[in-house]
């Protein structure tokens, strides 16, 4: 069966929580159901906002922490530069950028209603902020906010990079000089030369990137989706699997099947 390239992309999110937004709207729908108009709508703006905070923080893993613990009072705070390429900088998170980094997380985002909700948005721009997250604005040299980079959690090894971007600077190699910038940078700061990067397997972007950064496949993640509820996906999603998957499955060496519902693994060397 040929499945179109947008219908086998449907986002590994939205799949975790189609069953949690049907159980809403029908909430939502018996509200409306009692004429009350209101409190409908501001229900559906709260479902969407939990959601999209779930989402958010879904992605945390439990990893074992070092020994010693990483000092961070040895990297930039904000506003400070760590490190300038040919084209763009990169800046401890500041304040001033907060708008620049929520019009990127809206551009990701696949709730935007959520995106209405102040105590959400607050939620998540406290969350860049967490103790253990290392988080840098990317600008070019006219001042432009491109979007961010950063390390997950600086206390555990190896250090997970993570990126995103607007939408309209994405696709013009900035992702790959912003990361070299940055794990070279803290390779001379810290000492670290060892990377992990996590990708979505439909994500032939930033599949691409790993590849520019030369990053080597390291094998396969549980992020959002565990247990029952993985094993689950995995038996309805068998159809996705196409060439593509088939060969990335040889890459990683495992089988197809277990690419639905997992992250890629890459080692990087700074």
């Amino acid at each position: 069966m040929k499945v179109l390239k947008e219908d086998r992309n449907i986002h590994l999110k939205e799949q975790m929580l189609f069953s949690e937004i049907l159980e809403g709207l029908k909430e939502i729908e018996k509200i409306e159901q009692g004429d009350k108009k209101e409190g409908a709508a501001e229900r559906f703006c709260s479902l969407f906002s939990a959601l999209e905070e779930e989402l958010h923080f879904a992605e945390e893993e439990v990893l074992e922490e070092r020994n010693p613990a990483f000092d961070e009072s040895i990297l930039p705070k904000a506003g400070e530069l760590l490190a300038e390429g040919e084209s763009l900088c990169l800046l401890g998170i500041a304040e001033e950028d907060r708008e620049g980094y929520m019009e990127v997380e809206y551009d990701a985002s696949f709730f935007k209603a959520a995106f209405s909700d102040q105590r959400f948005l607050k939620n998540l721009w406290n969350s860049f902020h967490y103790r253990n997250r290392a988080y840098y604005s990317i600008f070019s040299f006219n001042g432009l906010f491109l979007g961010y980079c950063g390390i997950r959690n600086l206390q555990a090894s190896p250090w997970e990079l993570c990126i995103s971007l607007k939408k309209q600077y994405q696709g013009r190699g900035i992702g790959t000089e912003s990361l070299r910038l940055l794990m070279k940078a803290l390779k001379r700061r810290t000492g670290e030369s060892v990377y992990r990067g996590r990708v979505d397997a439909d994500n032939e972007a930033s599949i691409g990137m790993m590849r520019k950064l030369g990053a080597r496949p390291n094998g396969i993640s549980e992020s959002f989706l565990h247990g029952e509820r993985l094993m689950h996906y995995q038996r309805q999603s068998k159809y996705l699997i196409d060439e593509r998957l088939q060969e990335l499955a040889e890459e990683f060496a495992v089988p197809a099947e277990e690419l639905l519902g997992h992250l890629l693994e890459f080692r990087i060397e700074a």
